[in-house]
């Protein structure tokens, strides 16, 4: 059973966005999604409107739920405003409104048509076990090869997993030819990318692109550079490509055995042990271990590999 949750009206408008039941007194959310269903009023909707939504929500056992059918509703003064289908189709509902009400539903229509792309990969996948499609195969995100499920932003929840090409006008040609869609194709998961594709936010295909050209052109596995994203707080900031390309050119480093491996180097590059044997100080005095600690902690940051070696990057700098 769904449990409706209290909260704020910005907290109702957070779970709507989500696809979660939210209750904010004149605001409320309702999921059809799980196996139970809510209480919800019909309030000032049109006749037809009312019977539509009452055929959704007590369907006979031998009534199947398809693409048409309602997943989530959202409801100001008791009065559902929006609706969402199964095929994530934004639905206003025909009522009598009033103006707060009329307010309340272009702010509905609004969520519910950015939806992120995690409550769009769960439509996709209830889509996959209806119709009993395969969408493709799935690797794990540490896996170095990389794949990504996407969809045409029309249809998003109609989803292929595919690969893409390093190249942005082939990716877009590609994705173009297997979602049936235009150039900007919706990337709902990505796999092979590392902690980068963590979270809710847009994979934008150029960015993806860019990850793909840079890990061929430095012989590292995507995932390393999608981890040095999130380590620098890239998908909340989402940069462009440009910038993505310009920041890892700037940090990047190179590969090491370990950490005190890069210590040791930085050791001679910066004249302690010249500094060192001039003063007739032994180098073994010197606190390589401090040095190191200091170094990972301030100038540079660890993406380490399953065999135990590590990409080092230079932390950016705000």
């Amino acid at each position: 059973m769904v449990t409706t949750v209290r909260c704020t009206m910005a907290q109702a408008w957070d779970r709507i966005s989500t696809l979660a039941a939210a209750d904010a007194g004149r605001l409320t959310g309702y999921t059809l999604l799980d196996n139970h269903i809510p209480p919800i009023p019909t309030g000032a909707l049109t006749g037809p409107a009312a019977q539509h939504l009452h055929e959704n929500l007590y369907r006979g056992a031998d009534t199947a739920i398809d693409g048409d059918s309602i997943a989530y509703v959202i409801c100001s003064d008791d009065t559902p405003v929006a609706w969402l289908t199964y095929h994530a189709q934004v639905i206003a509902p025909a009522a009598d409104l009033s103006d707060y009400q009329i307010a309340h539903q272009a702010q509905a229509i609004d969520a519910l048509s950015q939806l992120p792309r995690r409550a769009l990969a769960d439509l996709a996948r209830r889509r996959d076990h209806r119709e009993q499609r395969d969408p493709g195969t799935k690797r794990d995100i540490r896996h170095d090869d990389t794949s990504v499920l996407v969809a045409d932003p029309g249809e998003p929840t109609l989803t292929w997993w595919t690969t893409l090409p390093a190249d942005l006008d082939q990716a877009r040609t590609h994705l173009a030819a297997i979602t049936g869609g235009g150039d900007e194709a919706l990337v709902l998961d990505a796999c092979g990318y590392g902690s980068y594709v963590l979270g809710s936010h847009r994979l934008p295909v150029p960015v993806l692109c860019t990850i793909e050209a840079l890990a061929t052109e430095h012989d590292l596995p995507a995932w390393v550079i999608g981890d040095w994203l999130k380590a620098e707080g890239a998908p909340p900031s989402q940069p462009n490509p440009d910038t993505v390309r310009a920041e890892f050119t700037r940090a990047y480093l190179g590969i090491f055995p370990h950490q005190r491996a890069y210590a040791r180097v930085q050791f001679q590059q910066r004249g302690w042990g010249d500094a060192l044997d001039a003063a007739a100080i032994p180098q073994r005095l010197f606190d390589l271990d401090r040095f190191t600690a200091d170094l990972f902690c301030d100038e540079v940051r660890e993406v380490r590999f399953p065999h135990g070696q590590i990409a080092v990057f230079r932390r950016h700098t705000r």
